[in-house]
């Protein structure tokens, strides 16, 4: 049975089975980029020539026209040159024409590389892409084909994974591949020379929750809104469910307020981490916002909260949305309803 699309193209270009022009088009940026890594690295190698021959094009803003041009220019001390064009999908049809021509006759010294999200396979172009085998889609990856996917990628970095830990890791990931391709990496560092189990999965997912968290709420005891907001975008990104979210953040808010009164009191700092129920190592993540917020704002955030909590079920209004609001509005009420502005760096 023919493979997926994806796996054919990467296969032929590792294998050296260069095409003089490539239109990589769909949902997934990470394969594409994969492809367009391997392009640059198959065509220009690590010369010192590479430079002088890689061209590359916005090509909503050059044109055609320019892509085409460096195309057709021989490679300069070299056997071929690179050429890519990005932003394909957005030229118009009549902006496209003279890509029919340079299709039929390719520069056989150049590999052209035109990259686009959305392709309409209508225009004459891109049926003419298509017919010479130049034309490839890289749609997203269904769910069901997530497994097959991570084995492959742990194979090919020689991390063994057994089949509870590739569902483990296509749940946790969700369909997001360069967050896959990551993960896995980390769970070599974090389970060396050992066979990556569904435990394992679970131990590392919990604890990249846990840091994001903190740092989330401890930006927001910071007052930093822009900061708080890029954070929680950041986890969103990363497919963590707005419940889930707002779970997390009653519990970290409860270990805030419990630290503040323990520290008032007093209590050791052992204590006080042991009483919250964290390591000691992380308590600052607890005690910096403590000191931050009165007790007149974490009553507020609490009310903040449990509206919250009563909205994400029963209201109709974009999940994403509540979460973000409510992120905004408890970062303002450490302000002191002053938004401030994130520091350098973040």
């Amino acid at each position: 049975m023919r493979g997926r699309d994806d796996e054919d193209v990467l296969g032929s270009i590792q294998r050296g089975q260069v095409d003089p022009v490539y239109c990589l088009h769909g949902g997934e940026r990470f394969l594409i980029d994969r492809c367009v890594e391997a392009l640059r690295a198959a065509v220009l190698g690590a010369g010192q020539a590479a430079a002088f021959n890689l061209d590359s094009f916005e090509l909503k803003d050059s044109g055609l026209a320019s892509a085409l041009s460096a195309a057709r220019t021989l490679p300069m001390f070299s056997k071929r040159r690179l050429v890519i064009g990005r932003g394909i999908d957005q030229l118009k049809a009549d902006d496209l024409e003279p890509l029919a021509a340079y299709v039929a006759d390719p520069n056989p010294t150049t590999c052209l590389v035109l990259l686009g999200d959305k392709i309409d396979g209508r225009l004459r172009a891109f049926q003419g892409l298509r017919k010479a085998g130049f034309l490839h889609e890289f749609p997203r990856l269904r769910d069901r084909e997530l497994p097959a996917w991570i084995q492959r990628e742990a194979t090919a970095r020689t991390i063994t994974i057994d089949a509870d830990g590739v569902q483990a890791l296509a749940e946790a990931a969700g369909a997001d591949l360069g967050r896959l391709a990551q993960a896995l990496e980390q769970l070599s560092l974090y389970a060396p020379n050992q066979r990556i189990r569904r435990t394992h999965v679970e131990e590392l997912v919990a604890e990249t929750r846990e840091r994001s968290v903190f740092e989330l709420t401890k930006t927001i005891g910071d007052g930093d809104v822009p900061g708080a907001l890029a954070l929680l975008g950041n986890m969103l990104r990363n497919r963590e469910p707005p419940l889930r979210i707002l779970f997390m953040l009653v519990r970290q808010i409860r270990q805030i307020w419990r630290a503040k009164e323990l520290a008032r009191a007093g209590a050791p700092r052992q204590d006080i981490a042991s009483a919250v129920g964290i390591a000691p190592f992380f308590l600052d993540d607890v005690l910096i916002p403590a000191r931050r917020m009165s007790e007149a704002t974490l009553q507020r955030s609490f009310q903040r909260l449990y509206q919250t909590d009563k909205a994400l079920k029963s209201s109709r209004v974009d999940p994403e949305i509540q979460i973000s609001r409510l992120v905004h509005q408890l970062a303002q009420d450490a302000a002191g309803g002053k938004v401030a502005t994130s520091r350098p760096g973040r």
